[in-house]
């Protein structure tokens, strides 16, 4: 047979430039069973519709439609006032959430403590100033002890 012919029939097939008689051509060549080697690779493409299946029958129609009729119809579902906004009342939960949160989280700043150092250095200086476990030192100047001894307690 001549294998030229059917070469250029393939390279007008694959240009889309053969006949549909060209194509019956190419069709009738690829489903016989001696097809050389270099171009078994084309065989898969031009003998697909000779393996094609029958087509759906009325027993495929028999068999859907019992699948179809077995299962009861489905009700209608009642919803509720409460059920459509339940998500409505989730969102405003985690908002609430959320500025408890932040709330709780800025409350130490609120209270002065702008400055850790600063408080600090306040502290320590309130508490050297209330120990009393050095010694005392007083100066008495003479308008004191004058003061003191005249004024006496009266009874």
């Amino acid at each position: 047979m001549d294998y030229k012919y059917i070469e250029q029939l393939l390279e007008r097939y694959f240009q889309c430039e053969t006949t549909l008689k060209e194509e019956e051509i190419l069709r009738s060549f690829f489903t016989q069973e001696d097809v050389p080697v270099w171009l078994m690779k084309y065989q898969t493409l031009f003998s697909y519709e000779a393996q094609q299946e029958e087509p759906l029958g009325d027993k495929f129609d028999e068999k859907m439609m019992s699948l179809i009729e077995q299962g009861e119809p489905v009700k209608a579902q009642v919803i509720t006032l409460t059920q459509r906004l339940k998500p409505l009342f989730k969102a405003a939960a985690i908002v609430a959430i959320v500025l408890t949160l932040g709330n709780a989280a800025q409350a130490p700043w609120d209270r002065g403590w702008d400055n850790p150092r600063e408080e600090y250095a306040k502290y320590h200086q309130q508490t050297d100033s209330m120990n009393i476990a050095g010694p005392v030192q007083a100066e008495i100047t003479l308008d004191d002890s004058v003061k003191a001894q005249t004024e006496l307690p009266k009874y």
